[in-house]
Formats: C-alpha cells, sequence, structure tokens
C-alpha cells in the first residue's frame, strides 16, 4: 500500500474509460479501473473476472 497513488478522475481519463468500456464491454467502474492503471503504466492485480484477460491485468482467482 506503501506505493500506492490516489489520482484524480479527470475529464480526459474518463473519456479514455468510456472508450475502454464500450470496447471491452466493461462497466463504467471497471473501466476507470482499468484505463487507470493503463495511463500510470501500472501493473493490475484483480480478482474481478471481468477484467480477466485484459492486457497488464493479473487475475487472482477467489478459491
Amino acid at each position: 500500500m506503501q506505493q500506492s497513488k490516489v489520482v484524480d478522475l479527470t475529464d480526459v481519463l474518463a473519456l479514455e474509460a468510456a472508450d475502454i468500456a464500450l470496447e471491452h464491454g466493461l462497466a463504467m467502474t471497471d473501466a476507470i479501473i482499468y484505463a487507470t492503471a493503463q495511463r500510470f503504466d501500472a501493473e493490475l492485480y484483480s480478482s474481478d473476472a471481468d477484467l480477466k484477460g485484459l492486457p497488464g491485468v493479473h487475475f487472482i482467482p477467489i478459491p
């Protein structure tokens, strides 16, 4: 958590997320998370099945 960064949801980031939502059929909240990770060149670790298989996403299944 010490390496975490809080970023503002700017108009530009929101528009990028909207494009990603349409392209990948994601809910807007998932698209915002994914777009933010992409924008900051961050690897995304998630157990959200909707993000599974996207570039830069490390899927962690929940037992």
